[in-house]
């Protein structure tokens, strides 16, 4: 990054507004500078490394980008070994070879409670082929990614949390189970609607409906089964509520939720649905495909992760970058990728650490220097407005900045990754000014102190400075 002499910067005007808006000075990294130039108009501790929560996902979505192509799409084949007789039995077995696609759900399905579209359409496919049983088993090739879900700085007790959710090689409604809890007649449990309905994993009622109140319950597991529970109170007065839980076997839950996607469309499996790693006899030649499912665009993708996010497409798609590279994803060859492409790109790596895609571990870090340096080189690329495309947007109907930044000098001109954790605050992105300028900027809070005023709107503050073209 060009720098400015000191005598310089003692110069500029609103040196002193930028460091009276970003108090306590010692928590806070910025850097601030015009897009097309790259003309620093405030920098405050930015060489410091510091927690950047989601931001973290600004080095995972680019180095994508640049790797696998704005039009990648994860393609995950259902494949079969054997041979259909005339009575529509497949003699021999079938297999799922995951790709770590992320996108097995109904986000992406005309309802979102499609959560087994995909799954129907392969079975309306094998029907079409005229399969009716399958003598054998039916498996999960998980290979693609590694096993290791949990990472190291990640929130204690929280493996039942969405945005810990396993990414798996295969992966069905974001590795989570949707259970909607509704009243019944006080002092008898509630009833339990699971989405996907599935007898794979089991709820143990232990709660109870009562005609006074709130409700006030919760679903537990333990931390490598399935094993939940429900405790608390269903309020008659409050109705239903919805809750989210992380599974703790990705690939066994996709591979039995698919058997019974699958025998409900008439199509009978003899065998067990089981993860290949569990087999002995998996043939290693001779599979054919028989249907499969292409995800949507990486662009598409992308905007669930940057826009919503979503820690579990984040941290999936670090390890498809660390896949394309080694042959096995993982949390490692993730990070190895983005460090080579940031490198690539002349910003050093010494300041940059990647425990997870998504942003969650508290030890993940990076300075607010090469953060702006990252959004201003990426400008070159040729896929640069894509990218861009996937940003949130200030006061826009859906994404994390849409009740931020809604004044009339910024909504609609803040294109930016939004991040938090515990004592973390973080906005790195683009801003418009009123004179047709771009600015880019990183802004990192790490601290408990916020000096009276919350870091949401300090950053406001900076952000309109930028925008009324002041700086």
């Amino acid at each position: 990054m060009g720098e400015i002499p000191a005598a310089a910067q003692q110069e500029r005007p609103n040196d002193s507004l930028f460091a009276k808006i970003f108090q306590p000075e010692a928590s806070w990294s910025v850097v601030l500078a015009e897009a097309e130039s790259g003309r620093v108009v405030y920098e405050q501790r930015g060489q410091e490394p510091r927690m950047p929560a989601s931001n973290l996902k600004l080095y995972v979505t680019t180095a994508a980008f640049n790797t696998l192509g704005s039009r990648f799409r994860y393609r995950t084949p259902l494949m079969g070994f054997g041979q259909l007789d005339r009575q529509g039995t497949w003699r021999g077995h079938l297999l799922v070879r995951g790709s770590g696609d992320p996108t097995f759900s109904g986000r992406f399905e005309e309802s979102p409670l499609e959560v087994t579209g995909a799954f129907d359409r392969w079975a309306h496919r094998l029907r079409e082929l005229g399969i009716r049983s399958v003598t054998g088993n039916l498996y999960g090739h998980d290979d693609i990614f590694d096993e290791n879900f949990w990472v190291e700085g990640w929130p204690k007790d929280a493996w039942c949390d969405w945005y810990t959710a396993p990414s798996g090689g295969l992966i069905l409604n974001d590795s989570c189970l949707d259970v909607g809890i509704y009243p019944s007649r006080p002092g008898a449990p509630p009833l339990i609607k699971k989405f996907p309905d599935t007898g794979y994993i089991q709820i143990a009622n232990n709660a109870v409906t009562t005609g006074k109140g709130t409700s006030t319950v919760s679903l537990r597991r333990s931390f490598e089964a399935n094993d939940l529970k429900l405790f608390g109170r269903v309020s008659t007065r409050t109705g239903p509520t919805q809750h989210t839980v992380a599974v703790a076997d990705p690939t066994g839950y996709f591979i039995h939720v698919l058997e019974e996607v699958l025998e409900r469309h008439g199509i009978e499996i003899r065998g067990q649905a089981m993860d290949a790693d569990l087999a002995t006899d998996v043939p290693k030649r001779g599979w054919r495909v028989l249907a499969w499912n292409e995800s949507p665009r990486l662009v598409d993708l992308a905007r669930v992760i940057n826009t919503r996010s979503q820690n579990l497409f984040a941290d999936s798609l670090l390890k498809s970058l660390g896949a394309r590279k080694s042959g096995t994803g993982s949390w490692s060859t993730g990070e190895a990728a983005v460090k080579e492409y940031v490198a690539s790109l002349g910003i050093p790596v010494d300041g940059l650490r990647l425990k997870d895609g998504s942003g969650l571990s508290r030890l993940n870090q990076v300075t607010a220097e090469d953060t702006l340096e990252l959004l201003l080189k990426v400008q070159r690329e040729s896929w640069f407005h894509d990218w861009k495309s996937t940003l949130a947007v200030s006061g826009a109907s859906e994404g994390s900045l849409r009740k931020r930044l809604k004044g009339p000098l910024l909504a609609g001109k803040v294109f930016a990754k939004t991040g938090f954790i515990e004592d973390v605050y973080a906005l790195s992105g683009y801003v418009e000014s009123k004179g047709g300028r771009t600015y880019a900027f990183c802004m990192l809070f790490n601290g408990k102190n916020h000096a009276g005023k919350h870091p949401h709107q300090r950053m406001e503050e900076a952000l309109t400075v930028l925008a009324r073209d002041e700086p």
